[in-house]
């Protein structure tokens, strides 16, 4: 017995699919959209700019747009407008007063820049002498006994002083 879902069933006689027509040939789309852009777009583009409407058509650039050379015909430009622009000229004074303020902001900036270096230099110098130090350094609690005796004790004198003499 045939396959019903088969590609040659009697239900799908032209190689057809169970739900209907076969896969979509994407090229085909692709082409029948590119013709009705060119149909709709393609003579704007030809009056605007022919070069790259036969570009896009895919043909040669006919001698009709092309100049003696093989080129396009160049499109004149239109000149820009330019405008005159005046330029106050500096005189001497006031270039050598421009110097001059500009020399005192520059000193006042160095001199903050090296007090600023100085005193980062300072901190760290303490910094590092004082962690030196603190090595050295402890705290004590002057209410805990810890390890320390009272050399006025009782005990401490029974330990280091000779109750005998032998010689």
């Amino acid at each position: 017995m045939p396959k019903l879902n088969g590609a040659r069933s009697k239900r799908s006689k032209s190689r057809k699919r169970q739900f209907g027509e076969t896969k979509p040939n994407f090229r085909s789309e692709i082409k029948k959209e590119w013709d009705d852009f060119l149909k709709t777009e393609g003579p704007r583009i030809k009056e605007k700019d022919p070069e790259f409407y036969y570009h896009l058509v895919g043909r040669k650039l006919p001698k009709k747009y092309q100049n003696g050379f093989g080129e396009t015909k160049p499109i004149p430009p239109t000149p820009p407008e330019v405008i005159p622009v005046k330029v106050k000229e500096k005189t001497a004074e006031e270039i050598a007063k421009e110097k001059k303020l500009k020399k005192e902001k520059f000193d006042k900036f160095h001199k903050k820049q090296q007090m600023d270096f100085r005193e980062k230099q300072r901190k760290e110098y303490n910094r590092v002498t004082f962690e030196r130090q603190q090595k050295l350094v402890h705290w004590c609690d002057a209410h805990r006994q810890d390890n320390w005796r009272n050399i006025h004790s009782e005990e401490y004198k029974r330990k280091t002083e000779k109750k005998y003499e032998y010689y």
